[in-house]
């Protein structure tokens, strides 16, 4: 296969399902190839028959401190149509919904160690390979900044990863590296999905969510790999250090 085949390559962590799938998709659309990490090796190559040759599936456990390394390992060893390691998308994650009465040291440490240590070390493993122009996004949560009741533990992760993308872009920055995050708001997942088809009314549980959203919908998956597929590429080379926010102005409210 010619050179001129190759693309560069971009790892999403968590990228077999819902929000990494979308993003996954928007970056193969912008002319990247896409490494997915995951832990359902079925899934991984479902994901990857669905979104064709120029994806990759890395079976992973991001709980794991050695897993940034068997990532890189594996990204090492993919096939000439991936070209240079290009971008980063820390994705994997997991909710949490406990209020402050239920909290265990146990899931605490299982949220921050998915929602913000993967995030540290996948960064660290991913700098040395990565040239100047490169680009690593995380994606938070707008309950980073917006209180709700019931996900304390969960916001407190998702700050901590809005604290690490503000701090590393500057590190970073004399290495070219661009760190920058997506906050998005209730996105349309299969979580979520199923959430609202357990309500009495699905329809009007979703309106009534949409209604405190203030562009009247709630946010999809692609909206978040718009965002994503955007902070990527070299539209956004002068962008550091920013929380994007993807929730259709809830914030800003």
């Amino acid at each position: 296969m010619s050179a001129q085949t190759t693309r560069p390559v971009v790892i999403v962590t968590g990228g077999t399902g819902g929000i990494g799938t979308a993003i996954a998709a928007a970056l193969l659309a912008a002319g990247n190839a896409v490494v997915l990490t995951g832990r359902s090796t079925e899934q991984g190559a479902a994901v990857v028959e669905q979104l064709g040759e120029y994806a990759a599936f890395v079976a992973a456990d991001h709980s794991l401190g050695e897993t940034p390394g068997a990532v890189m390992d594996a990204v090492a060893g993919l096939g000439e149509r991936f070209g240079e390691l290009h971008g980063l998308v820390n994705n994997v994650g997991r909710r949490h919904n406990d209020v402050i009465g239920e909290h265990t040291a146990e899931r605490l440490a299982e949220t921050l160690a998915l929602n913000v240590t993967s995030a540290i070390l996948m960064t660290q493993a991913v700098v040395p390979a990565m040239p100047a122009g490169g680009s690593i996004v995380n994606v938070s949560s707008r309950l980073a900044v917006a209180g709700m009741p019931g996900v304390s533990g969960y916001a407190a992760s998702k700050a901590a990863l809005n604290g690490f993308t503000v701090a590393s872009s500057i590190e970073l920055a004399p290495k070219r590296i661009r760190v920058n995050a997506v906050a998005p708001g209730m996105t349309k997942t299969p979580l979520i999905e199923a959430w609202l088809a357990e309500q009495p009314d699905p329809a009007a549980a979703e309106a009534d969510q949409a209604g405190k959203v203030p562009l009247g919908k709630l946010c999809s998956p692609e909206d978040v790999g718009a965002a994503v597929a955007f902070l990527v590429s070299p539209a956004a080379a002068y962008l550091t250090g920013t929380i994007l926010p993807v929730d259709g102005g809830y914030t800003a409210a």
